[in-house]
């Protein structure tokens, strides 16, 4: 086969890289202002020490930063890290969810495959664009959400609910099983009353949104119909949070103190918009496995006594400076723990079928679920510490 066949998705691969690189630069920006609560648009990009204006050319991505060795050109002071690993990330995983999505059909989903040594290959099909566009902006909530949780131990509303509006919004104009007709819904044996049927379990129609909120679908929201999608989009988003306000609720009863926070409720609350209920539930216990090996990695390769080297200008200052540093920002293993989940789905969905689709079976985890973290915390929980009182002079 001669290297030309290979022109088209060569051309895309860049171009998706490149549209990836350009909204990290962006995410940079909401990163940087979004925690000060200042505007997005006004004033144009400059350093933070010496307000000086940020010359076009230097905010190429990553050009403009490998440009100026991570420095600012009037002053130089250095800039944070963040700014390229985002803007590299960001392009990274716009490629790797353009490859997993449309080249290979990861999940499966019919009429999506984008067949470029094809007759009309040169050009991805427009649903495999909505669905390309529509998780890509899961994708960047998520890489925004973290890293502002990682830096400052908060994850603005701005950031969660715009996607969210978004996921709501594109669930209803793209219902399961889109793109699938929903025709195929009626492929199913009529002696299948639930779906947790050992002879219907991995059976399950893909689409945009990989399950619907329950099935069978009720009549008034049937297959394919933009009320399904919508209450679909609806009861993930506020399944999503309800699982992070429950946790929550139960480990501070158990521990006596402040655990997880209100922003990790609305990062899978967004995650619930896009991808329906049952992957942020599972995406809860893959994340927390996340943040511990980040938290892990972290203490290795940044230990809080390391010293400091000499002439290193001091960081910038953070909304955590007066946390605790010890603390574990969930939002990053969270947001790992949702692209886990949702690309580990078409193994992970089969195996958990019978369960997600059983009001019984689901009723009872999740009150075991309720009492072994109470459990844990409890276990976890530490004596009130008693003031000492001061001897006087």
């Amino acid at each position: 086969m001669e290297w030309w066949f290979h022109f088209p998705i060569v051309f895309w691969c860049l171009t998706i890289s490149a549209l990836g690189l350009i909204v990290g630069s962006f995410l940079n920006v909401v990163v940087a202002r979004l925690p000060y609560e200042k505007s997005l648009i006004w004033p144009s990009s400059r350093c933070f020490v010496c307000y000086t204006k940020i010359r076009s050319f230097d905010n190429v991505p990553i050009l403009g930063y490998l440009r100026l060795r991570g420095k600012c050109r009037k002053c130089g002071t250095p800039y944070s890290a963040r700014y390229l690993w985002v803007e590299v990330g960001t392009g990274v995983a716009f490629l790797a969810l353009f490859l997993a999505e449309i080249v290979f059909n990861w999940h499966g989903i019919p009429g999506i495959k984008y067949d470029y040594l094809g007759i009309n290959g040169s050009v991805p099909p427009l649903q495999c664009w909505a669905l390309f566009l529509y998780h890509a902006v899961l994708l960047s909530g998520l890489i925004a959400a973290a890293a502002v949780d990682a830096e400052h131990r908060i994850i603005p509303t701005p950031i969660t609910y715009t996607a969210m509006v978004v996921g709501v919004i594109g669930g209803a104009l793209m219902p399961w099983p889109w793109p699938q007709a929903a025709a195929v819904v009626n492929a199913i044996p009529p002696e299948i009353t639930l779906w947790n049927h050992p002879d219907y379990i991995g059976k399950i129609p893909t689409g945009v949104q990989p399950w619907p909120f329950w099935g069978p679908t009720f009549a008034f929201a049937p297959p394919g119909s933009w009320k399904l999608g919508l209450l679909t989009s609806v009861i993930g988003a506020l399944v999503g949070s309800l699982v992070i306000r429950v946790t929550k609720w139960l480990f501070e009863t158990g521990f006596g103190r402040e655990a997880l926070g209100l922003g990790d409720a609305d990062l899978l609350m967004m995650a619930g918009a896009f991808l329906g209920w049952q992957i942020p539930v599972l995406s809860l216990f893959v994340g927390a496995v996340a943040a511990l090996v980040l938290k892990v990695l972290e203490a290795v390769l940044r230990p809080d006594d390391a010293p400091a080297t000499p002439g290193t200008p001091a960081p910038l200052p953070s909304m955590a400076s007066n946390e605790n540093p010890r603390e574990l920002p969930f939002g990053p293993g969270l947001a790992i723990g949702v692209v886990v989940t949702w690309f580990a789905w078409p193994w992970l969905g089969p195996r958990l079928q019978s369960a997600f689709f059983d009001a019984f079976t689901l009723t009872f985890l999740a009150a075991v679920m309720g009492v072994g973290l109470l459990a844990a915390a409890l276990l976890l929980r530490r004596p009130a510490e008693v003031q000492q009182p001061v001897a006087a002079k």
